[in-house]
């Protein structure tokens, strides 16, 4: 232990600091010791002696579900001037902050890194921060300038080395939880020194100290497990010094001391001369008491119901694992082993002693199966057990079923924003400091940006020139004097705590519809009255812009708008500074305008007359084209049609005559040879005197019939024809009479919309 030292000593700072950090540690050790036992659990780290056992990680579960509800997504910054006047040079020095800021949050990943890193240490030990830096991009340039010798008046040039800050950037560096100490105090009000733990190789601590970095002892490593650094990175740390970054808020100095070398390093003023001195915001801290600022992690609030559920998990392992299909069988017969180690689906067993088995009351009497009901019934109960502790966790913890993705098919959707919304009440808490700290490190990036960026570069990185604002070179220039000249207090800086949670991405569409909303509702109700009254322009100009400036997502219309409504008071102001005209003068113009007008319009309608006219006849011409067209396609169509009918009515005559002269001479054949056959007959019925007369006749009477039936049915399809043929014939004319009256007949000529001839249709 270094020698006591009651007072500050400037010329020899080391002794001093190394006690001031040995007290500090001293009062965290406790919390340290419990904060390394639950990044433990939560990685599940066991030895052997609890590697056998089962466990449930609930801390794991209950992690990865906060984590997400506050800070699911990057913080955006918002800077706005202190008070909502109209201030062009605020709003645009407003305007280049955030876009510098954002700039450098989005383009390096530092910001991003160091928030999941100090919300994971808020989540398991209990404590998390974050540390800020100015790193700039110097080059060394050389300038001549002119020198007078006072020898003969002669003038000389001599060089003067100069730097230039080519880029800038203020990096924001995660500190590990266990790497960061403070004075003992109740409140963060009350610390009046930070300070942080790096580990500097010996190449790295002379080029930053210079030789008396030499004689520091390298004896300091990272070997903790729960370091966020990966494996290669926690090696690399071997064999480097442990070099402690003071900044003490009473004497305004940094102080750099090393692990096991008395002596300070170096020692410097504010470097960074920031408004609250310290280059950290205060930590995110868990749960603290007004006297004291050791945190208690959340895990230590319910670590005896997360050690009972582990007990019931170990318990249900168990006794799963003795719940078994096991028993015993009659020796006598062996083949009954084979049931459970070899019975597959459809497979029947041979028994040598079946007789003796069926005397046995066959399977029941020779098997006999252990009762498990008692240890299913066992399970379930420790079961039951489980779930009712893990649900005493989440009301510990104040995670309700919305924020797990649990729900319920026979809740109602009140009942679920019933849930959502006590549920996300015990987190407000939580987001809140998660945004008050992102707030509290865009203050601090802000602030370096105002003291140490070059005015051009600010300029670059917003981008800026490519506004109408900044297109002004006189706006511009007075906004970055502002910037270079203001304090920090000028500006709103925030950060929403619902834009840290894992939202709908159509939140940021939804208030762009309400701000167009807004501003068009508005309007809709501005422009009648300014209409009817003009000196009411002003004061609807000033409602307007006090309406915009209160939507975020119409702060970019802010400009647009007021450069607008200035256009238009202007052209009003020209208005009514114009001199009053005589009244009687007036009405000699109103009346001189009157009659100008009366001409204009006659002029007017003369030439809207003879345009009708034109158009009139032109299309009367039209017609008549188009009917005499008409008429000379239907003559065409009457010949035609004509000239098919009669081309028809020759055709069916002609198969008329063909059918005829084809019936007459198969009426003809046939009836040749049923006389040539009666003949036979005859004949036959001569020879044989023994024929039966009334048989012949009958034969005979049959023919006679059948002939003259068969004359009557060519005759009947003769006439059917002839009657079809004067049915066409008849057809073709009514067609032929149709055409001729419509062509005959009275027309109605149809016009578009347009007043042209789109048709024609007949006149009933």
């Amino acid at each position: 232990m270094y020698a006591d030292t009651e007072a500050y000593d400037p010329e020899s700072p080391g002794p001093y600091w190394h006690d001031q950090l040995e007290n500090a540690q001293k009062v965290f050790d406790q919390w340290e010791t419990r904060a390394r036992r639950v990044v433990k659990r939560y990685r599940d780290e066991r030895d052997a002696i609890e590697y056998p056992r089962m466990k449930f990680n609930i801390l794991w579960s209950n992690i990865q579900v906060l984590f997400l509800s506050l800070y699911g997504r990057q913080a955006k910054p918002e800077v706005s001037r202190r008070y909502m006047d109209a201030d062009p040079v605020g709003r645009l020095a407003s305007t280049m902050l955030e876009r510098v800021i954002e700039f450098e949050t989005q383009q390096f990943p530092d910001y991003d890194s160091a928030m999941r890193g100090v919300v994971e240490d808020r989540l398991l030990p209990g404590r998390g921060t974050a540390w800020i830096r100015y790193a700039p991009t110097i080059t060394n340039t050389t300038q001549y300038a002119p020198t007078d010798t006072g020898e003969e008046g002669q003038i000389t040039n001599s060089e003067e080395p100069s730097e230039r800050v080519d880029a800038a950037h203020s990096p924001i560096d995660y500190v590990y939880w266990a790497d960061f100490l403070h004075s003992p105090a109740r409140t963060w009000d009350e610390v009046w020194w930070v300070g942080r733990w790096v580990y500097m190789t010996r190449e790295e601590g002379e080029e930053r100290f210079g030789d008396i970095f030499k004689n520091v002892p390298m004896n300091s490593q990272d070997t903790d497990k729960d370091s966020k650094q990966s494996v290669q990175g926690r090696a690399s740390y071997d064999k480097k010094a442990k070099v402690c970054e003071i900044w003490n808020k009473r004497t305004g100095k940094v102080c750099w001391v090393a692990q096991g070398y008395p002596t300070a390093l170096d020692e410097r003023d504010d470097p960074l001369q920031l408004d609250e001195f310290f280059p950290c915001p205060k930590p995110l801290l868990a749960t603290t008491t007004n006297g004291s600022m050791i945190p208690v992690p959340d895990y230590c609030e319910y670590e005896d119901q997360a050690q009972e559920l582990d007990n019931l998990t170990q318990r249900i392992y168990l006794l799963v694992k003795a719940t078994k299909a096991v028993g015993v069988f009659n020796a006598e017969f062996k083949e009954l082993g084979r049931l459970f180690s070899e019975g597959v689906d459809n497979k029947l067993f041979p028994v040598t002693a079946w007789a003796a088995m069926s005397e046995k009351n066959g399977l029941k009497g020779a098997i006999d199966m252990l009762d498990i009901s008692t240890v299913i019934q066992a399970v379930n109960q420790l079961y039951a057990a489980r779930e009712a502790t893990k649900q005493s966790i989440y009301e510990i913890m104040g995670i309700s079923d919305i924020l797990r993705g649990s729900s319920k098919a026979a809740e109602t959707l009140g009942a679920q924003q019933l849930k959502a919304n006590f549920g996300s009440l015990r987190l407000r808490a939580s987001q809140g400091d998660v945004a008050r700290f992102a707030t509290d490190l865009f203050r601090l990036k802000a602030q370096i940006v105002c003291k140490f960026y070059p005015p051009e570069l600010i300029v670059e990185m917003s981008g800026v020139m490519n506004t109408p604002d900044g297109q002004d070179p006189q706006l511009l220039q007075a906004a970055l004097q502002m910037l270079a000249n203001g304090t920090i207090r000028d500006f709103h800086i925030s950060v929403e705590s619902d834009s840290l949670a894992q939202i709908d991405d159509q939140a940021e569409k939804a208030a762009a519809s309400e701000a167009i909303g807004a501003i068009g509702g508005f309007l809709a109700q501005a422009i009648p009255m300014v209409g009817g009254a003009p000196e009411t322009l002003p004061m609807a100009s000033e409602m307007l812009l006090f309406l915009v400036r209160r939507f975020r997502a119409g702060r970019g219309l802010e400009s647009a708008i007021e450069r607008a409504m200035k256009s238009l008071e202007a052209k009003a102001q020209a208005a009514a500074q114009q001199p009053q005209q005589n009244p009687e003068m007036m009405k000699v113009q109103a009346q001189q305008q009157l009659e100008q007008a009366k001409l204009q319009a006659a002029a007017q309608s003369d030439q809207m007359r003879v345009q009708a006219d034109q158009q009139a006849a032109q299309m009367k011409a039209q017609l008549d084209a188009q009917m005499h067209q008409n008429k000379i396609q239907a003559d065409m169509q009457l010949e035609q049609m004509k000239a098919q009918i009669a081309e028809q009515q020759m055709q069916h005559e002609m198969a008329m005559e063909q059918q005829k002269m084809a019936a007459q001479e198969q009426y003809d054949r046939w009836k040749a040879e049923l006389e040539a056959a009666t003949k036979v007959t005859v004949a036959r019925i001569s020879a044989n005197p023994g024929v039966d007369i009334p048989l012949v006749e009958a034969a005979t009477a049959s023919a006679e019939r059948l002939t003259q039936e068969l004359g009557a049915q060519t005759m009947q399809n003769m006439n059917v024809m002839n009657e079809n043929m004067a049915q066409l014939h008849g057809e073709a004319m009514d067609k032929m009479g149709g055409i001729m009256q419509a062509l005959t007949a009275k027309k109605r000529i149809i016009r578009g919309p347009d007043g042209k001839v789109v048709g024609v249709e007949i006149v009933q």
